[in-house]
């Protein structure tokens, strides 16, 4: 069965060849004839007739869901896993989702963007899914390290009980690869200090203000000069961490900035 660049067919558009029993992953079925699929074996992407396709009842999806969260201008869609002004062929605003393919790679991912209907590479710092780790330790604090190992020298941030993380890679044991939203830092830490996962989601509120705007702060303290955004009335945001008494740390996804807030205007 040929892998075409295109939905119709054509011997100039036939881009790989695949046998009966090869596997393939179907990211788009819209048209009546060809869907759009990734093809592990061959590491492409492409157009198949669906008539020669089965579905396998067993098999377990391995597309996993992110959202692009850019604090400005765009995340690249790159042809290849490096930061090259000649392979960007796409461009990805927060809030966009991908289908991750391929996260072997300690910065850039494999995905398929839908929206754009392309696969290639992006920055993975820059995509998160909706599962929030907290962190947990008796004493003292959990290092975030930008190694996958404990050594004193290699140790970049400092993490207390509650703060919460996004984990991107688990494929180490005991190191994982994770995003500290209040440290706007990615490294490794010691996953037996988390709790949580996939079944803790970002809790949402709205902004309630009599008059005014409610001020999104680069710090937890009223001060003219920490004001960093503006929020309205009905305005939505994303609570990541809530230890302060007065001053929540939040997301706020129109803008894709993060922030401090007071909790008192948000209901």
């Amino acid at each position: 069965m040929a892998l075409r660049s295109e939905k119709a067919f054509d011997k100039g558009n036939e881009i790989g060849q695949l046998n009966t029993g090869d596997l393939v992953e179907v990211t788009n079925r819209k048209d009546a004839t060809y869907w759009y699929a990734y093809v592990p074996r061959l590491d492409k992407s492409g157009y198949l007739d669906k008539n020669y396709i089965q579905i396998a009842e067993n098999a377990t999806a391995s597309n996993d869901s992110w959202t692009v969260k850019v604090k400005k201008g765009y995340l690249a869609l790159r042809s290849t896993a490096a930061y090259n002004d000649s392979n960007e062929i796409g461009r990805l605003n927060t809030g966009d989702t991908v289908l991750v393919k391929d996260s072997s790679d300690s910065t850039y991912w494999y995905v398929y963007a839908p929206g754009l209907d392309k696969s290639g590479y992006v920055d993975n710092r820059y995509i998160y899914n909706s599962g929030l780790w907290t962190v947990k330790v008796e004493t003292g604090y959990l290092a975030l390290r930008n190694k996958a190992a404990y050594n004193e020298s290699n140790e970049i941030g400092q993490l207390n009980t509650g703060d919460t993380v996004q984990v991107k890679d688990t494929s180490n044991d005991q190191y994982w690869y994770v995003y500290v939203p209040q440290l706007d830092k990615t490294g490794y830490v010691d996953r037996n200090y988390l709790t949580g996962g996939s079944g803790t989601t970002t809790p949402s509120m709205t902004v309630k203000v009599e008059s005014g705007y409610l001020a999104l702060r680069s710090a937890k303290a009223y001060d003219k000069d920490n004001e960093i955004a503006q929020l309205n009335n009905g305005d939505t945001v994303e609570v990541i961490e809530k230890k302060d008494s007065t001053y929540w740390y939040v997301y706020v996804p129109k803008l894709g900035k993060e922030g401090y807030v007071d909790k008192n205007y948000l209901k």
